[in-house]
């Protein structure tokens, strides 16, 4: 009979210390209450991240990998096009939601919790966020959005707005909502590129096709 394979002591340190900044709170979990989740000693905390503060960068930096893994690693196997890479995106959103570990955004709590001015917890998880919205641009672009920063601004705040509600609900329904939603908005960007290719001008010297293309994604002039 195979043996069920056992965490090392900094990887229980880490899920125990994701779980309770999500579920309790940053500020309100302390150095004891993660050790005894985790069930390792107080020396391994130390030995392998030396403080409170340390473990939460690691945290942050796990859940960006996650999301740095979607973006250069699962969305771009998929033989689709990019509009369709972008609602898988919401697919990956809804596994995600499904699991037993999730308890929210890691970033969301952080900024959350930490005063306008407070030093590196803020910078880090805005930092992280901003990363993982130019890579969510760059697929914006390749769709031939006409206003990519518009579009990916649209899209960010769907995806934000489905994990806020997948944590509050509990339920992965949240991303099948999104995508629709998401769905909605490509649309509206392809429906604007038809119009500036059946135009017998450019879209940019045309102004009645560039006001149709502008009004199908809701952009600005």
């Amino acid at each position: 009979m195979t043996k069920a394979t056992r965490k090392p002591p900094e990887e229980k340190l880490l899920l125990a210390a994701r779980r309770l900044f999500c579920q309790a709170g940053i500020h309100a979990t302390g150095i004891s209450r993660i050790l005894e989740e985790a069930g390792v000693a107080r020396a391994s905390l130390y030995t392998h991240y030396g403080s409170k503060e340390n473990l939460l960068k690691a945290v942050l930096d796990i859940e960006a990998n996650m999301w740095f893994r979607w973006f250069d690693q699962d969305l771009p196997h998929l033989k689709c096009s990019p509009q369709e890479r972008i609602l898988a995106l919401f697919d990956l959103l809804g596994q995600w939601f499904e699991k037993e570990d999730f308890f929210g955004c890691i970033f969301v709590n952080a900024v959350a919790e930490h005063e306008k001015d407070s030093n590196w917890v803020r910078d880090m998880a805005g930092t992280y966020r901003d990363q993982i919205i130019e890579k969510l641009r760059a697929l914006v672009v390749e769709s031939g959005a006409t206003d990519p920063d518009i579009v990916t601004q649209k899209l960010g705040l769907i995806i934000e707005g489905a994990i806020i509600t997948a944590m509050v609900t509990q339920s992965s329904q949240a991303a099948y909502i999104a995508r629709l939603a998401a769905g909605d908005i490509l649309r509206c960007v392809e429906y604007a590129l038809s119009l500036a290719k059946t135009s017998s001008l450019p879209a940019d010297s045309d102004p009645a096709s560039s006001a149709k293309a502008r009004a199908a994604t809701g952009e600005s002039a």
